[in-house]
């Protein structure tokens, strides 16, 4: 287990944990909201003086409970404190208020699977290997892939793949698994990639778009991105990291929609709307040539950056 979890390689690291600041004269609360495993918080909490609080969300179980043993025995002697919320961060706000705090001095979102989930066979999530056909985060939720494949219209399926992952092919894909599901239930993955025509692109695109159904992955995003300014402390700051276009996108709008005073369309203003943050990253950070050289995962990866006014 040890050795895959060190293969994984974080995505603009290095920008993420510069524009962290922690304050001298107040209790910093910080959230990382997508734990993975525990290469930004390491460095983060080093950070952190006394008496600050460190809270980590993470859906899936396995992944909070090997990052927090590890966590743990590193910062053992670490007067900050440490907090581990086995739960999806669209329920933020509702957990971050279970443990009586209302509001936080740091987000961030790190959006991306790990290496850890892209390479082992059991998190189900690639087209290259036989498992069941799962792509749960969170082992709670009753929905899996295989319900979605072998339930919804051909015209969903069009949906969502065109939807999540823009697949040119996908009226004729989800025809395919329609007509292949009348005499057979998908159950693995490699049923599924085996009636999936083209190459790895066009597979990796059809999972993709699948586990984000699965997870309700954009929806809780922007939930998630909402709440999170609301609790932020006045000055203090959000940062997202981002691999999908989709992602961005809903990153961007939220933090243009935040950064304005009144965004309906009416000549008199109707929404009532106040500017909330201010937006760092007009254009957003992107991975170095050098990283993108060292690890090929990051050349997608965009960040955007906004403080709470």
């Amino acid at each position: 287990m040890c050795e895959k979890v060190e293969r994984h390689i974080p995505v603009l690291f290095n920008e993420l944990v510069e524009a962290i600041a922690i304050s001298d004269n107040r209790q910093d609360i910080i959230v990382d909201a997508t734990l993975w495993m525990w290469w930004h918080a390491t460095e983060v909490i080093k950070k952190m003086k006394k008496w600050d609080i460190f809270i980590w969300f993470d859906a899936d179980k396995r992944n909070l409970d090997i990052a927090s043993k590890k966590l743990e025995q590193t910062f053992k002697d670490s007067w900050v404190k440490l907090i581990f919320i086995n739960s999806n961060f669209v329920n933020l706000k509702e957990e971050l208020s279970n443990i009586d705090i209302d509001s936080i001095t740091w987000i961030y979102f790190d959006l991306w699977l790990s290496s850890l989930h892209l390479d082992e066979a059991d998190r189900w999530f690639s087209f290259m290997l036989e498992w069941p056909l799962d792509m749960r985060l969170d082992n709670n939720r009753w929905r899996t892939a295989a319900d979605i494949v072998n339930s919804y219209k051909q015209e969903d399926l069009r949906e969502i793949f065109l939807k999540y992952s823009e697949e040119p092919w996908s009226n004729k894909i989800s025809a395919r698994i329609v007509e292949h599901r009348r005499n057979e239930k998908f159950k693995t993955t490699t049923q599924l990639s085996d009636v999936i025509p083209g190459g790895p692109k066009t597979k990796a695109r059809i999972f993709q778009a699948l586990r984000i159904e699965v997870n309700n992955e954009l929806e809780n995003m922007e939930i998630a991105l909402n709440d999170a300014i609301t609790l932020l402390q006045k000055d203090w700051n959000i940062f997202v990291i981002s691999f999908h276009s989709l992602e961005d996108r809903i990153t961007k709008h939220i933090f243009k929609k935040e950064a304005r005073d009144c965004f309906c369309t009416d000549i008199i203003c109707t929404c009532k709307h106040e500017r909330q943050i201010k937006v760092h990253t007009k254009k957003p950070i992107l991975p170095t040539e050098e990283e993108i050289k060292n690890n090929k995962r990051s050349r997608s990866a965009k960040a955007r950056f906004a403080t709470k006014l």
